[in-house]
């Protein structure tokens, strides 16, 4: 790729073999499969068998060259070359019954029969993966049959009914149907489909976190069913509930709370009974229709009844089995007898090959006893499916037979190395592994789909609920949970690794679909059988995946119980510090700070200097410092800062020491030491540069540029840059928006572009800013921000003339102060009491400039507090206590003067100019307001500024005939 991009760069193209055929186009060199220029996933052997074909178009592959070119140098059961043809078919859309790109010759092999075209030529573009969805899908169905009618009722229903549930017996289809309804119309869902397949959680409590994961909820750590209604209600959206049986109390509650609330959005639950709820219309999926046994049908007669077309299609996909009258009997009364289940049919069909169908039937009836199928005393649907698995499972070697069983440890996906490493405990080689694995896939027990460069395998629930009683009864398997468990700390272990270089998007995409895995391991490892340390290890390396993304909910209550669990045995004190850092920040993000956070970090402090760990020293006292600075006590924060800024190693630049000068530049600032604040961040924002953001390397590198210029504004306003302020706060915006920072990039809103606009009274902007972080917390709810953001709208809106807006600012204070979130509550209630005095509404003016000071010198927030006194001495004026109110203003100019506010320093100037000027000192007035006003150099379409500059423009051109004292041009003219 690297070589590609420069050869672009020097205007020349690599020339490439490309084979042409219908929409899609096969780049051998770069193992490439587009569509229609887009790239096509495809697991590595599907790639090589795609490629022989093509290269010899028009003629028979056989089986052992097919084999050898996918596997080359093993011996495998010819049934893997099936899995991987299969798969290779659905990505190309193709079928075994009508094939349009690939043939099976019985027995003998494949040929392709499109028409291929062979271009050389210049590639020009690197094609790129498309987006990936913000919303979990389930695996595709290969070929619906005979529910056509169904999906278009219940699609019907849903445009009317906020609540379907789709009911049936075990193996009728369910989660076929829904995905279908999903996949075909789709567009009726602005905001898309969510499917949650719920059989990968075995504990009703992780519903919660199930839904939280499957939609993407980010930042939230309540895992309660609100944070869900919340992130529905404004979105038009499809969730599906799949499987919800298991867990059919919490898909009741939910489903009640999701009627009555507000929300465009549709539900669509799978489950083997209805959820129960009055609002609910229950869709009963009935089994496919097949023949009545004596009809003497033919094959075009008999394919017509969607059982015997489903039986015939998978007997040919596996077997090459060819339909003939002949069998037009024995096929249809084994399909009655199966109750026209599918996933019966399935298993049933997958044994042609070993069986003909008479003798299929026969076997069925007496090993099954189904022949009295269809009359009153039939067994149940959900007896036939699970005697039909018990059958099949029979039928399978010891070999296939432990494996099935042992697969069922596997919440979700796998790949066959996991599958390798579980069963090597139980005295399975990697070959009857991957051998097993296809002959299982071909026996309808496991099915299969491309992820990335391999296959990824799955169990269904009603197939993993028998291998599971299965494995509970062989001792053979009893090690299964354990090797689990390892396999996934391995998996981890190796994340936590990749997460340093590896792109993050690619990154999240290859581990978050082993969260139902790491549930099950981190269950099985903090349980009575399990292993305490391994858990905690465990936990440890999930760190990464919980931080990127951002699943807090999870991340806190799992971490919690890791870190407790930690203390009571012989743990290691770095993976406690690990632990307890990421609890801290877990916490960080809640809606109310509490005492619980500063426990964490405190522990994180002891354990990081218990264990020697510069790195998690200076990690543990930034988060303190972090979480001091929400708090309010900004002294205390600097403290800390200057213990982890002294432990630098200045020879290397460390995130965690560059963290801990950002750091204590940012409180120094809160501080009013605004002198010793600037020049290191002025250092940070010059060595900050914007990489692309490719790997997690680059991305730090995004963080910290937009970090820093979250940071680096709020001092430089202050310092009379207000051009300078705003357009590094766009910036952070910007680059955290390019990047897909949106934690950053809400920081970037709250702490600098929307305090920035707000101040300059660009109300334009102000407006803007705040419908972006409105969109940015419907992506990751940061609940503190959701009370900044209505803080700064309510401002908005008060400023535009709106005699309500009051009581929303206040109320927006009261929840920030309520949630413990105080940095700047100070300079908010400033705002809230001059909003009062320009209403004339004097006494609540003097109550928020009264609490205003009492929260800023309780914090030691001197930075806001000469406009604090500006603010108040205004209040003053109005209150016609003229003499104090001069005196508060001369003290606060000197408060600005002292800490550098030259921003500050001019407004009181403004004011105190203003009155001096009413009261007949007009050259007084000019002498005091020009010297401060010819101090800046930008920002001069501020409304500081603007204010200042009419205010001596009116002096000077006053009835008195005050005149600038100055002998040049100032710049205020």
């Amino acid at each position: 790729m690297r070589a590609a991009t420069e050869a672009r760069q020097r205007g020349t193209g690599r020339r490439e073999l490309t084979y042409c055929f219908g929409p899609f186009r096969l780049i051998p060199r770069r193992q490439l499969l587009l569509l229609d220029g887009r790239p096509v996933k495809l697991g590595g052997r599907a790639f090589e068998l795609l490629r022989l074909l093509v290269e010899r178009r028009g003629e028979l592959v056989t089986k052992n060259e097919l084999m050898a070119a996918a596997w080359p140098g093993t011996f495998l059961h010819d049934s893997n070359l099936k899995v991987n043809m299969w798969s290779l078919r659905r990505s190309l859309g193709d079928t075994q019954i009508e094939p349009i790109y690939i043939a099976t010759v019985a027995r003998r092999g494949y040929k392709f029969i499109a028409d291929v075209q062979a271009v050389i030529g210049e590639i020009e573009e690197e094609p790129t993966l498309a987006d990936p969805l913000p919303h979990s899908h389930p695996p595709l169905p290969r070929g619906i049959v005979g529910r056509e009618a169904d999906i278009v009722e219940i699609a019907d229903l849903l445009a009317e009914d906020r609540h379907v549930t789709l009911a049936g017996a075990g193996g009728i289809g369910k989660t076929t149907v829904a995905v279908a309804v999903a996949q075909g119309f789709a567009s009726r869902y602005r905001d898309g489909i969510c499917f949650v397949d719920l059989a990968t959680i075995s504990d009703p409590t992780l519903f919660g976190a199930a839904l939280v994961t499957a939609l993407g909820i980010r930042g939230n750590t309540d895992i309660g069913l609100a944070a869900v209604l919340d992130y529905l209600r404004p979105r038009q959206m499809l969730l599906i509930l799949d499987n919800c049986e298991h867990v059919l109390p919490a898909a009741t509650i939910f489903a009640s709370k999701f009627t009555t609330d507000t929300s465009p959005s549709r539900l669509l639950a799978t489950s083997r009974e209805p959820l129960g709820n009055t609002s609910e219309h229950v869709v009963r999926l009935g089994a496919l229709a097949s023949p009545r046994s004596g009809l003497g049908l033919s094959v075009d007669q008999a394919v017509r009844f969607p059982a015997v077309e489903l039986f015939v299609r998978r007997a040919a996909e596996w077997a090459d089995y060819e339909f003939v009258d002949d069998d037009c009997q024995a096929i249809a009364a084994v399909c009655h007898s199966l109750d026209g289940l599918p996933l019966a049919i399935e298993l049933a069909a997958a044994q042609i090959g070993r069986f003909t169908p008479r003798e299929l039937l026969v076997i069925l009836d007496q090993k099954l006893g189904f022949s009295a199928a269809g009359t009153d005393d039939a067994p149940p649907r959900h007896e036939t499916l699970m005697a039909t698995i018990e059958w099949s499972f029979r039928l399978l070697s010891q070999r296939e037979a432990r494996l099935f069983a042992l697969l069922s440890v596997f919440s979700d996906g796998f790949e066959a190395e996991d599958a390798v490493f579980v069963a090597e405990a139980s005295g399975l080689t990697p070959v009857d592994v991957v051998t097993g694995l296809g002959s299982l896939v071909a026996k309808s027990l496991l099915s299969a789909q491309a992820r990335g460069a391999s296959l990824c395998y799955r169990l269904l629930d009603s197939t993993r609920r028998y291998a599971a009683e299965r494995r509970q009864g062989d001792p053979a398997c009893g090690r299964a949970p354990r090797r689990h468990a390892e396999r996934m700390l391995a998996l981890f272990e190796q994340s936590e690794e990749e997460w340093n270089w590896r792109e993050p998007a690619d990154w999240t995409e290859r581990y978050l679909g082993r969260i139902a895995d790491l549930r099950t391991a981190l269950s099985w490892s903090f349980g009575e059988q399990g292993d305490a340390i391994l858990g905690i290890r465990l936990a440890v390396a999930a760190i990464p995946l919980w931080s990127e993304t951002f699943i807090l909910s999870e991340a806190q209550a799992r971490l919690e119980s890791a870190l407790a669990l930690a203390k009571s045995v012989a743990c290691d004190d770095l993976s406690k510090a690990k632990l307890a850092c990421a609890v801290g920040w877990s916490l960080f993000y809640a809606r109310k700070i509490s005492n619980e956070n500063e426990v964490a970090w405190l522990d994180a402090i002891a354990f990081a200097r218990r264990a020697d760990s510069i790195e998690y020293k200076q990690r543990a006292l930034v988060g303190f410092a972090f979480y001091l600075l929400q708090i309010g006590e900004v002294a205390r924060a600097i403290t800390y800062l200057e213990e982890a800024t002294s432990l630098a190693d200045r020879a290397r630049d460390s995130t965690a020491t560059s963290e801990a000068d950002r750091a204590l530049a940012w409180a120094r600032a809160f501080a009013g030491e605004l002198s010793k604040s600037r020049p290191v961040l002025d250092r940070l924002a010059a060595t900050r540069s914007l990489a692309e953001g490719r790997s997690r390397k680059d991305a730090n590198e995004v963080y910290r540029f937009v970090a820093v210029r979250f940071n680096l504004p709020f001092v430089a306003w202050m310092q009379g840059q207000a051009d300078y302020a705003t357009r590094l706060a766009r910036e952070a915006v910007e680059a955290a928006d390019r990047g897909g920072h949106w934690v950053s990039q809400s920081n970037a809103f709250g702490l600098a572009a929307l305090p920035i606009s707000l101040e300059t009274g660009d109300l334009g902007a102000l407006e803007i800013f705040a419908e972006r972080l409105r969109r940015n917390l419907e992506r990751e709810r940061i609940s503190r921000w959701v009370a900044v953001e209505r803080y700064f709208s309510a401002c908005l809106r008060d400023l535009r003339g709106d005699p309500h807006a009051l009581e929303d600012i206040r109320a927006a204070i009261d929840e920030l102060i309520e949630c413990r979130f105080l940095m700047r509550i100070g300079s908010y209630l400033g705002f809230l009491a001059s909003a009062y005095l320009r209403q004339g509404r004097i006494a609540p003016a003097r109550d928020a400039i009264r609490r205003a000071i009492d929260y800023q010198e309780r914090q030691g927030e001197r930075w806001c507090r000469s406009e604090l006194l500006r603010v108040n001495a205004s209040i003053l004026l109005h209150a016609g206590e003229t003499v104090r109110a001069e005196k508060l203003l001369q003290q606060a100019l000197a408060e600005a003067r002292a800490i550098g506010a030259l921003t500050f320093a001019l407004r009181i100037a403004t004011d105190l100019a203003t009155h001096w000027a009413a009261t007949d000192r007009e050259m007084k007035a000019v002498r005091l307001l020009a010297p401060i006003f010819d101090e800046f150099t930008e920002g001069f379409g501020t409304q500081d500024l603007v204010r200042a500059s009419r205010l001596l423009t009116q002096l000077e051109t006053g009835t008195s005939g005050v005149k600038t004292p100055k002998k040049t041009t100032p710049k205020w003219r």
